[in-house]
């Protein structure tokens, strides 16, 4: 309990201004300051207070400005997943992800287990080593020469300056091939039958060039 420490000999009709300057004078001792709770306590305390207020003068209006708020939270919260994730699939990208893990493997070693693949709807496997079928087998006759650490982008532009008319489908069939390898994107049987569809096309352009 705190005990006002007033003095006795102070006369009891005083002013207004006299008895102000006592009161501060007494809340000066160290037992107030010692009672009052820390700041950030006090500080909550009357943010709270004037946040009910506020929505006490609202009134009717006090559910849809929190319906707002809420919404404006879920809003921001998915903006900021989205922009995180693209950042991410963007700096995947950047670092570029090379086609072959190994480069011990044929066209049709490739080939095996894309068509394995699809037949068990593994669609992502399917997509991986569809494009690799693509990149391999182009190796195999010629039309690009054999580099370790190259890329989908890579592969897509090298062999489209060989067939101009494909190029299109060479940077989709790529950008598929990134999408699930390092964008953490599903493959898709669409995007299989692209992939050999194009696998088709390049067979025959390279034989018609043979």
């Amino acid at each position: 309990m705190i005990e006002l420490n007033l003095r006795l000999d102070i006369p009891v009709d005083i002013g207004r201004d006299e008895a102000q300057q006592l009161a501060e004078r007494e809340l000066l001792n160290p037992l107030y300051s010692d009672a009052q709770p820390p700041w950030w306590q006090r500080t909550g305390s009357w943010v709270w207070e004037h946040f009910t207020d506020l929505l006490n003068r609202l009134g009717g209006a006090a559910s849809n400005l929190l319906w707002l708020i809420v919404v404006a939270a879920v809003i921001a919260l998915i903006v900021f997943v989205i922009v995180r994730r693209a950042g991410g699939v963007q700096r995947r990208r950047a670092r570029g992800g090379e086609v072959f893990t190994d480069r011990t493997s044929s066209a049709a070693d490739h080939r095996a287990r894309a068509e394995g693949a699809a037949r068990m709807g593994d669609w992502n496997e399917a997509v991986l080593e569809g494009f690799r079928v693509i990149v391999r087998q182009l190796e195999e006759r010629g039309a690009l020469d054999p580099r370790a650490g190259r890329t989908a982008d890579e592969a897509a532009r090298d062999a489209g300056a060989v067939f101009g008319p494909l190029r299109s489908e060479l940077d989709a069939a790529a950008r598929a091939f990134d999408e699930v390898a390092y964008g953490d994107r599903p493959g898709t049987a669409e995007a299989y039958a692209q992939i050999t569809s194009l696998d088709c096309a390049l067979k025959r352009s390279v034989m018609a060039s043979v």
